[in-house]
This record gives C-alpha cells, sequence and structure tokens, in this order.
C-alpha cells in the first residue's frame, strides 16, 4: 500500500497528528492535573487545615484530651467532607474523622511530613500516581504563646473527586484525538489526491512518451513545480514529436538527394552499356562527365551527414592555427558572391583591414560561414540583399550575415539549430536536409565561440558568430 504516491502523501498528512496530537494531550493532562486540579485540592485542604489549626489553638485542652479531640472532630466532619486528624505534640493520632477513630491512645500515625510539622513547620505530602494510592495530605502545626509545639492539625484528600474529573478529561482528549485522526485521514485523503493527480498525469504521460505513444497536452495545474512539471512533459512531448517528424522528413529528402544523381548514374551507365552509343566516344566521354558531376553533386550531401556523425559522436577535430582575420575572409567571400550575383542578390561586404589574428581551424570556420552564406543566398529572393560584416566588440571578433529573405517565426529560433529541422513555413528551408545551421553552430562551439540570430518573419535574418580573442 505504501508504494503509492498517494498512499504515502496520506501517511505524510497523518504522521504530524499521530506523533504531536497524543504528545500535546499527554503535556495538557500533566498540566491540569498538576496545575489546576491537584493544585486546587492541595490549597483547598491547607486552607481548612489552617482555619481547623486557628480553632484549636484556642482550645488547647483538645489537644490534651482523647475524649474531647474526638468529639471536636465528629462536630467537623459535619461541615468538612475531607478526612481531620487531630495529633499529639509526640506524633499520636489523637483523633480521625475517618478509619482511625477510636483507636487507642498510644496508637501513632506514620504519615508522610509528619516529622517536618513536629519539627513545626507546615508541611503538605502529595501521592499520585497509579501505585500507592491517590491522596494530599495537609499538617498544619499548633503553638502555644511561647512558640511551643502542643498538636498538629491534619487535613487528607483521597483526590477522588480529582482523578474523576482527570479521568473525563482524559477522555476527551482521547475523543478528540480520534476525532481528529479522522478528520486528518479525510482531510489528508483529499490532499494527497490533489496533490497526487497532476504528478500521476505526467507520470502516466512520460510512460506513454517512452513507449511511443502521442499524448494529448497535460493540463497546467496545481503547485508551481507541478505546473513546471506538465510544462517540462508538454515540452518534451511536442520536441519529440518534432523530431520524429524531422526524422521523417530527413529521411525522405535523403531518399529525395540521392535519388536524382544515382538515378542519372544509372541512366548513363545503362547508355553506356548499349550499342553503338557505348562505343561512340564523344558519348562515352559525356556520359561519363554527367556522372562524375552527379557524384560531385552529392559530395555536400556525404560530407554534411558525415560531419552531423562526427559531432554525434564528439569526434570534432580541430586543426588550429594563427590566422589573421583580415586577410582570411575576403577570399572566402569571393564564390559566395559570385552565388550571389548570379541571382541577382545586391552584395555588400564590409571587413576591416585591422581585424585581430585568431587561433582556429580556418578549414573548419570556412565550413561554417559558408553554411551561413548558403542559406542566406538560397532563402533570400531575387533582387533582395545579403551582408557580411566583420568588428571587434570587446574582447570578440564578430562576423555577421544578414539576408532580406522571409525571416525565421520566434517561436522557431530556439529550434533552428536542431538537426533536420524544417521550419513550418513553406517558403524557409524548401530543400536539403537541414543541417547547416547544426554543424555552424557546434563549430563554432568548437571554437569556444558562440553563434546567435536575430530575425522576424518578413523582415529576414542576421547570423553573428563571436569567436573570442587570443589572450596576449
Amino acid at each position: 500500500m505504501m508504494h503509492s504516491l498517494r498512499s504515502r502523501f496520506v501517511l505524510s498528512h497523518l504522521l504530524p497528528i499521530l506523533l504531536i496530537v497524543p504528545f500535546v494531550g499527554l503535556i495538557l493532562l500533566y498540566l491540569l492535573e498538576t496545575q489546576i486540579l491537584i493544585a486546587e485540592t492541595s490549597e483547598n485542604i491547607t486552607a481548612k487545615a489552617n482555619l481547623i489549626a486557628q480553632t484549636v489553638n484556642g482550645r488547647p485542652e483538645l489537644l490534651q484530651n482523647i475524649t474531647q479531640a474526638e468529639g471536636f472532630v465528629s462536630g467537623v466532619s459535619i461541615y468538612i467532607d475531607e478526612r481531620v486528624l487531630l495529633i499529639g505534640a509526640n506524633g499520636e493520632l489523637l483523633a480521625s474523622s475517618g478509619a482511625d477513630a477510636g483507636t487507642a491512645e498510644e496508637e501513632t500515625i506514620d504519615l508522610a511530613g509528619l516529622e517536618t510539622a513536629v519539627s513545626g513547620s507546615p508541611s503538605l505530602v502529595i501521592t499520585y500516581g497509579l501505585v500507592g494510592g491517590q491522596q494530599a495530605i495537609a499538617l498544619v502545626p499548633v503553638k502555644d504563646i511561647n512558640e511551643q509545639l502542643i498538636g498538629i492539625v491534619g487535613v487528607t484528600d483521597t483526590l477522588s473527586g480529582a482523578a474523576t474529573q482527570i479521568s473525563r478529561l482524559r477522555s476527551v482528549v482521547l475523543a478528540v484525538l480520534v476525532l481528529e485522526l479522522l478528520l486528518g485521514a479525510i482531510i489528508g485523503y483529499w490532499l494527497a489526491r490533489r496533490l497526487a493527480k497532476p504528478i500521476l498525469r505526467s507520470a502516466r504521460a512520460v510512460i506513454d512518451i517512452a513507449a511511443g505513444q502521442e499524448i494529448d497536452p497535460v493540463p497546467i495545474e496545481g503547485a508551481t513545480e507541478i505546473r513546471d512539471l506538465s510544462k517540462a512533459v508538454n515540452t518534451l512531448s511536442e520536441r519529440l514529436r518534432l523530431l520524429e517528424e524531422s526524422r521523417r522528413r530527413s529521411l525522405a529528402n535523403i531518399v529525395h538527394e540521392l535519388a536524382r544523381p544515382l538515378g542519372a548514374i544509372g541512366s548513363a551507365v545503362y547508355v553506356l552499356r548499349q550499342e553503338p552509343a557505348g562505343d561512340d566516344p564523344q558519348i562515352r566521354d559525356e556520359l561519363l562527365g554527367g556522372i562524375a558531376k552527379a557524384i560531385e553533386n552529392m559530395q555536400p550531401l556525404l560530407d554534411d551527414l558525415s560531419q552531423l556523425h562526427g559531432q554525434v559522436e564528439g569526434t570534432i577535430q580541430l586543426h588550429r592555427r594563427p590566422v589573421a582575420m583580415s586577410d582570411w575572409l575576403p577570399p572566402l567571400l569571393l564564390p559566395w558572391r559570385a552565388a550571389a550575383q548570379e541571382r541577382e542578390q545586391e552584395w555588400q561586404a564590409e571587413i576591416p583591414s585591422d581585424l585581430p589574428s585568431l587561433t582556429i581551424d580556418p578549414e573548419r570556420m570556412a565550413q561554417a560561414v559558408g553554411n551561413l552564406l548558403s542559406n542566406a543566398i538560397k532563402y533570400t529572393p531575387k533582387e533582395g540583399s545579403i551582408a557580411v560584416t566583420a568588428a571587434v566588440a570587446g574582447s570578440e571578433v564578430l562576423i555577421r550575415v544578414c539576408d532580406s529573405g522571409s525571416g525565421i517565426l520566434p517561436a522557431e529560433q530556439a529550434m533552428i539549430f536542431e538537426p533536420f529541422f524544417r521550419s513550418k513555413q513553406e517558403r524557409r528551408f524548401p530543400q536539403g536536409l537541414g543541417l547547416g545551421l547544426t554543424i555552424a553552430r557546434d563549430l563554432v562551439q568548437a571554437h569556444d565561440g558562440r553563434l546567435e540570430v536575430e530575425s522576424r518573419p518578413a523582415g529576414g535574418s542576421c547570423f553573428t558568430i563571436h569567436l573570442p580573442q587570443d589572450p596576449e
């Protein structure tokens, strides 16, 4: 039973009640018994003993004659429910309103605190417990005008009244405890259901996700932590769904990208095997040239897949060396400027001549910059513009590639660097595998830099490479 989250929540609500309420009840009973009921009884018998002692003090013969003592005690007992004792100065019991009445003159009483009273000091002794009886005894010494002890007055109470009240209080405390346990169980069960419901819903959603099933969005409700958990589950579900869609599209794109050149190669091979076309040197050269071109067109796709595999395996290896950025960037941009001008796009490049040297892998960094330029040219319409700038900002060198293309939706800007991600906008990312930005980001990060994007729909995009300068 305790294996479920709900049962543990219920137990967590009941445990404080089970531990605290009995403890508080015991303390409450102890305080009531010692500070109120027993104290009240003690004050009562002490006051009565003092009153009787004052009366006896004016009639000293009562402490010298047993008959008069017994008569006095009998008269007093009509008005006092407690037991009244008259004791001689030597500790002998003279008279008692209880079971000891009529005892022999020589009988002595063995009472706790008697020695204190005989010494001339008032005494109050309380015996309260499950063993040894329950009683309170107040002993008040009676002295003459010379301050000599002439006898002792005692009043005792069995505490039966206090015990009865305490028993009632115990019953009340027990009833309250049982009621609180019932209420705690009900409230605990309700709270447990309320707390466990969204957690269990999120847990079932994660189990369904692990089993490959699609789930409905988990409702966002409950405490802050539970709401964050539900949001995380929904985000995880959405990301996995997008990844699955990207995987399917990527497989279709790979098939499409490979089918065209392989189809052309297959057709050329078929023609070469036929006669007389295969024996014609001119036709053979043209077909072999077409095969070489098809293989060349497949190489970028294979390079991207190989690069992605290496990054997944964590095997990116850089061959760093000092590179003068002002000398390295302009030649790198020349073929991309030609590609932009071929598409009738406006080209702008501003590369300062005083850029510092950086320790980088020029081939890998050229691949990262090339991927950004390739996307910018591919997704910018004719008569659009491409701008490449470089600058120094603090301790970093910035390389920025901007285009006037369709832009990227804000919700997609955090996902465009994921492998195989394809935008929902049909005009954005119309072809390819969606690996260019992933590879560019990973290569920049391998150089201890970062790649950032700024974009808005229909407003173009700017990708900025931040590379740290070499320490002096």
